[in-house]
């Protein structure tokens, strides 16, 4: 079984979210919501999209 640090028992369960929370916040805030870079952008459109007609090509 796993052993449990002491100062973990000691501290209070606000204090222990705080810190969770800190740790969560400081990752979402350094992951961008959208790409950056237009290379990106252009992919996540074709792959959302796709190509129309593939396969077909018009006479």
């Amino acid at each position: 079984m796993h052993q449990v640090d002491a100062k973990y028992l000691r501290t209070p369960v606000g204090q222990q979210l705080l810190e969770h929370y800190a740790g969560r916040d400081a990752v979402r805030h350094a992951t961008p919501l959208l790409p950056l870079r237009l290379a990106d952008v252009t992919g996540f459109a074709r792959a959302l999209f796709g190509r129309r007609n593939a396969g077909h090509r018009p006479c």
